[in-house]
């Protein structure tokens, strides 16, 4: 699964230059993101990339409380096109969700799970596949945007932490993703692996399981030992 990343892009990298926004977006640095929060999204509107912030767990358009968002922050690749939820988004609903790391857990038999942070070597800003979708029940209740990030299985870097990560575009595979012209199938095979030499992981603090701290120390590399100790403490 996908249930934290990081984005915190060096000053160089602007958003519109990147992801080819017609208009550039200011984004505030974190290194904490979790579910039930406002993401930056990229998707594809009347020929243009346009950025907007959406709430991340997908809401069903016949979801009866946007709370049932919480159940769907992932999307299983190999499952998309059998579920009533996220087949029909397949067509018209494909978006970029800009990162540069994420974190998984490692189970450690008699020890906390050790989280680990994965990156580009280069910690260039990179993207996830996802899809979105509007709630609006009535039409006196506010519209909601929402997204959901794809996972599927991991390659070689990711696979000795844990046994899902999210799915990441190639940068010359997202324009294609982007683009309603891309049937299904095609949009499905843009979901390969990453190449292992496209990630780094490193051991980080157990400070990252509290959403409530966010800032770049919890990058910092630490032994397991370290993670181990301070898994008594937060």
């Amino acid at each position: 699964m996908c249930g934290r990343f990081t984005l915190a892009p060096a000053s160089g990298q602007l958003f519109g230059t990147r992801f080819g926004l017609a208009e550039d977006v200011e984004v505030t640095p974190r290194w904490n993101i979790a579910p039930s929060t406002s993401i930056p999204v990229v998707r594809r509107e009347d020929g243009s990339n346009r950025a907007d912030f959406m709430h991340w767990g997908l809401v069903p358009r016949w979801a009866k409380s946007p709370a049932d968002g919480a159940r769907m922050i992932n999307a299983r690749a190999e499952t998309l096109t059998e579920k009533r939820t996220f087949s029909p988004l397949l067509e018209s609903h494909r978006c970029l969700v800009p990162a540069d790391g994420f974190y998984e857990w490692q189970a450690r038999e008699g020890a906390p799970k050790q989280p680990w942070f994965f990156h580009q070597p280069d910690d260039a800003v990179f993207s996830f596949a996802g899809l979105w979708t509007t709630w609006q029940p009535d039409p006196d209740v506010e519209p909601l945007e929402s997204v959901t990030i794809i996972t599927r299985e991991p390659n070689d870097v990711v696979a000795p932490v844990h046994r899902r990560m999210p799915a990441i575009l190639a940068q010359e595979d997202e324009e294609p993703w982007l683009d309603a012209g891309t049937g299904v199938e095609e949009a499905l095979s843009l979901l390969s692996p990453v190449p292992d030499d496209r990630l780094a992981a490193v051991p980080v603090s157990t400070r990252v399981n509290s959403v409530s701290n966010d800032g770049p120390e919890l990058l910092q590399p630490v032994s397991p030992d370290d993670a181990a100790r301070e898994s008594r403490l937060f």
